[in-house]
């Protein structure tokens, strides 16, 4: 098959790029639209010194906080949480007055799996009052602990990602930007609750076999074919998008 060069665009604010993805158009009957955000290194390594923060650069951090300005909702996987803290997630006026313009609430709610309900709830995520936060859960869980953030605590008989989407659903979330880790992004896929992947290639090689790559866990029994559907470059960054 012939190769062929990236075509160089003008250059676009992630906004307008993003606006093509028409996340909340797309949901499905029985569960939101789901489209995943991840970062790894040139030799695929999703994390340095167990942290994503080194890893993407300014261009990349835009792209992540106009995808959660297009979400109706944010889901996290409590690891993530764990190293990354997090804060409120919508922290600037003008995506949440994109937001209000488009019929979405201005902060969408974090969204999180727990079966055993481990969360860390001193992270940074249950201190912004501003932020809502849905957690999913077993039925036996205990109740959470005051926080200054909203938290609401839906207990299932079986607390499965399908279960949850399918409940999310029902609440009237359309699209859900997933965040990872890649624990929690390696049950979606498997699962076939994936719809788009967001991958930022780092221009970095830390050869780190303990780091973990986009997908932990078992191995698929089906690999996921990808179709790549654009090619973006800021500096030395690639950010690709992918339709599962």
């Amino acid at each position: 098959m012939p190769l062929s060069r990236l075509v160089e665009d003008p250059p676009r604010p992630a906004h307008e790029l993003l606006a093509e993805v028409r996340a909340t158009e797309r949901a499905r009957d029985d569960r939101p639209f789901v489209f995943v955000n991840m970062v790894a290194t040139a030799d695929g390594r999703a994390a340095y010194q167990g942290r994503t923060q080194a890893l993407g650069g300014e261009a990349d951090l835009e792209q992540l906080l106009e995808l959660r300005a297009i979400a109706d909702a944010v889901l996290i996987g409590t690891g993530t949480l764990i190293a990354e803290g997090y804060a409120r997630l919508v922290g600037g006026q003008e995506r949440r007055a994109r937001r209000k313009v488009a019929g979405l609430a201005e902060d969408p709610p974090a969204v999180l799996l727990s079966r055993r309900f481990d969360i860390p709830w001193e992270a940074g995520l249950f201190q912004a009052s501003e932020q809502p936060v849905l957690i999913y859960t077993g039925a036996d869980a205990g109740e959470p602990p005051p926080t200054a953030a909203p938290v609401e605590v839906v207990r299932l008989a079986d607390p499965t990602p399908a279960a949850a989407l399918a409940d999310l659903r029902g609440r009237g979330v359309r699209s859900l930007l997933c965040e990872g880790g890649p624990t929690l992004a390696r049950t979606l896929v498997a699962d076939g609750l994936v719809d788009e992947l967001f991958l930022t290639i780092a221009p970095l090689l830390t050869g780190d076999p303990s780091e973990p790559t986009i997908l932990t866990g078992a191995a698929l029994l089906h690999p996921a074919e990808l179709e790549l559907v654009w090619t973006l470059r800021a500096g030395s960054e690639l950010f690709l998008r992918y339709r599962l």
